[in-house]
């Protein structure tokens, strides 16, 4: 199931390479080209000083330097880069550029195949083979989540390392007894590494002191104390950025999310500011985004009652992240991006559902004196739950753009542009089938631009953008002053309501859509006439 979960997600992982005959998988999104270059620094400097990073003159050498960025925590970045040293000189057709996308972009599928993995071992041990097949399918059939696996970005990590820390407390924190001291050490050494991550692993503790109050009361104490010790000091001293100036640091690294630029979310067809999205945005995209057949799955486990302690803590697990950001001033953005920890928890209660089910369907079966129905009935339902994945695996093993994806309760993409949500999130759409088509030697002003920096690493870090010697500028709404080609990223939260149709005169040039919804559009301006100009 790992390696099928690694060659899911690397066989969409080209952005775009000269004359590749591999299908073109997503654009260069908009975080990748800071991870990635960070990643690689990082890998380089572990394998320049190798254990000696970590003595004080060699950390403040590499995590002092100007190079050096803290706005994230290093273990996530590391697997990239990592990736990146290991396969770039495997991969063609980058060699002129600085980075080479598809090699870092590795290291988010490894992550991928690495969770599948852990999470078939876990619940093929905690319960059986076929539950165990059928957590890692519905996982692998969830279109975002496989999306997000193919991008260099820090999302697939943070799961694997949240679903690892829950993996100690599903097996030590549910029984009769509380954790030993040494199990409840081994605990915290992996939360510390989820903090290592990305600061998602800040969600954990509250859940962890809940659960163990409400499974052991005063006992819990000591493990508790134990466990939130042993992850602070992991988190602490993995990361010699904090040495430095550890008050200062610390201070900064938790009060960086206060302190960023405000990111804004187009929701029900409305903008919001990141912070002042409604409170049931988590929900609803959840409901949305996450394929029908599994949440029918989970519902399922749900109603039938009589969960265990393990399906206890996943069902907390999946429903804690869900309420931390729903609540009033938790900034939320990029669909369920921030929240994608909650997915192998849903996905092994699926499992659960189907499989409980289909025992309890044979047991009231032959409890009503019918004759045994023998072994038709589970390959009745799992060709059921075959055909209702169908359509799904289809676009999240096959679709390049499978971040934008929405499930049937909305009606796909065009149900969910006339519910008013996102069409596109970041500039994926701009792969390889959209610049072959687009002339040499062009100058592009492209809107919305979502940093200063995005369009330099486009040009610098897509192949085909470089060789083709197209020069990407920011559109600054001077319709007067700037005509000619015009490239707008459907990125409806950024993107000005006057630019969402073509203009009068305006020459369509390239349009990129999936399932009837606009995520990139190429058109040229010189006789357009703007009737609504741009704000």
């Amino acid at each position: 199931m790992a390696v099928a979960a690694f060659v899911l997600a690397a066989a969409r992982i080209n952005h775009g390479l000269i004359d590749s005959s591999l299908p073109a998988g997503p654009g260069l999104t908009l975080d990748e080209s800071f991870n990635i270059g960070q990643g690689v620094y990082l890998a380089q400097a572990m394998a320049q000083h190798g254990p000696l990073l970590f003595s004080p003159a060699t950390a403040r050498e590499v995590f002092g330097a100007v190079e050096y960025l803290p706005d994230h925590p290093p273990l996530g970045r590391v697997i990239l880069g990592v990736a990146h040293q290991s396969t770039a000189w495997l991969i063609a057709g980058a060699e002129n550029c600085p980075l080479n996308v598809p090699a870092a972009r590795l290291g988010s599928c490894c992550a991928f195949a690495c969770l599948i993995l852990v999470m078939f071992e876990f619940v093929r041990r905690t319960y059986d083979q076929f539950t165990a097949t059928a957590s890692a399918l519905c996982l692998m059939l969830m279109p975002q989540f496989v999306g997000h696996a193919r991008l260099a970005t820090l999302e697939t990590a943070t799961v694997l390392m949240w679903f690892c820390s829950l993996l100690p407390l599903l097996a030590w924190w549910t029984g009769d007894k509380p954790p030993t001291n040494r199990q409840a050490v081994m605990s915290g050494v992996i939360w510390g590494l989820l903090m290592l991550t990305k600061m998602q692993g800040i969600l954990l503790p509250p859940l962890v002191f809940l659960w163990a109050v409400y499974q052991y009361h005063h006992r819990a104490i000591l493990p508790l104390m134990i466990w939130g010790l042993v992850g602070a000091v992991t988190f602490f001293v993995s990361w010699p950025w904090l040495w430095l100036n550890p008050a200062e640091h610390v201070m900064q690294y938790l009060g960086r999310a206060s302190e960023r630029q405000t990111l804004y979310v187009w929701y029900m067809g409305e903008r919001y500011a990141d912070k002042l999205v409604p409170w049931h945005f988590p929900l609803v995209m959840t409901l949305i985004t996450v394929p029908v057949f599994v949440l029918l799955g989970a519902l399922l486990r749900i109603l039938l009652r009589q969960l265990d302690n393990i399906e206890k803590l996943l069902l907390a697990s999946f429903i804690w992240p869900l309420i931390v950001f729903a609540l009033p001033g938790t900034p939320v953005y990029d669909g369920t991006r921030l929240f994608l920890c909650i997915m192998p928890s849903v996905a092994v209660l699926a499992a659960r559902g189907f499989c409980v089910g289909i025992v309890r369907l044979r047991a009231s079966r032959q409890d009503a004196a019918h004759p045994p129905v023998g072994r038709w009935v589970p390959a009745l339902l799992l060709i059921l739950i075959i055909a209702l994945a169908k359509t799904t695996a289809d676009r999240a093993w096959l679709s390049p753009y499978a971040i934008n994806e929405y499930n049937d309760l909305t009606g796909r993409g065009r149900g969910a542009a006339k519910l008013g949500m996102e069409a596109c999130y970041w500039s994926d759409a701009l792969n390889g089938d959209f610049w072959k088509h687009v002339p040499e030697n062009s100058t592009i002003y492209v809107a919305p631009v979502s940093h200063q920096f995005q369009l330099y690493a486009i040009q610098s870090m897509v192949p085909v953008v470089a060789e083709k010697n197209i020069r990407l500028i920011p559109f600054e709404y001077d319709t007067q002053q700037q005509r000619g080609l015009l490239l707008l990223l459907h990125r409806l939260a950024d993107l000005r309501q006057s630019m969402r149709t073509v203009p009068d005169g305006a020459e369509p040039v390239i349009e990129v859509s999936y399932d009837g919804v606009v995520l990139a559009r190429l058109m040229d301006t010189t006789l357009a006439t703007w009737t609504d100009l741009p704000e």
